[in-house]
């Protein structure tokens, strides 16, 4: 492990935030009874885990309607972000240079081709992101969740560096820091 990574999780204090995650009305009986399942699709922006909104139970729900309509529905949980790879500091983007460098030494000596970004399908982000926790799990440090801003959408208005769908997303690796879930109602 190279110097970047000494010390990095001691500056982190531990951080509580509010995530949401959409899903269907029967999907939420099943997580409020038996807990969440993580998410291991190739397309998943931020690696393995259980994925949420921060702090935007509108984007939960939009994405809630999109996929299931009326049957749509939106879980709350309180997200501890100690143990975070957090993209929201600066520091991980240097971090992350050096393990992309590794990751593609890795897979040109394994003779694989290199996952494809393709539309919202993030496949390469989440070989690296999950390479990257494989790496830092065998030196003893568990990353529990990934964190980082993404911009959605179209402008909100002409030449707007600001978008409809911007949001702040969570990938939860590990499922204890997930704290007091429950069913959000409708507006």
């Amino acid at each position: 492990m190279s110097p970047l990574w000494q010390g990095i999780f001691s500056v982190y204090e531990t951080v509580t935030v509010l995530g949401y995650h959409g899903t269907s009305k029967q999907a939420a009986d099943i997580i409020l009874a038996q807990g969440f399942h993580t998410s291991q699709n190739e397309y998943d922006w931020l690696g393995e885990g259980v994925y949420f909104w921060q702090d935007a139970p509108e984007r939960a729900w939009a994405w809630a309607e999109e996929l299931h309509g009326a049957d749509g529905a939106v879980l709350v949980s309180r997200i501890d972000l100690s143990s975070c790879i957090d993209f929201l500091d600066i520091i991980w983007g240097n971090l992350f240079t050096e393990i992309y460098n590794q990751f593609l030494s890795h897979w040109k000596q394994i003779g694989l081709l290199l996952p494809l970004q393709k539309g919202k399908a993030h496949r390469l982000d989440r070989a690296v992101i999950n390479y990257a926790c494989g790496i830092l799990d065998e030196q003893g440090f568990i990353i529990k969740s990934v964190r980082s801003a993404f911009r959605e959408g179209k402008p909100i208005y002409p030449d707007s560096a600001l978008f409809h769908r911007s949001h702040v997303q969570i990938a939860v690796r590990n499922l204890s820091i997930i704290e007091e879930t429950h069913q959000v109602e409708r507006r």
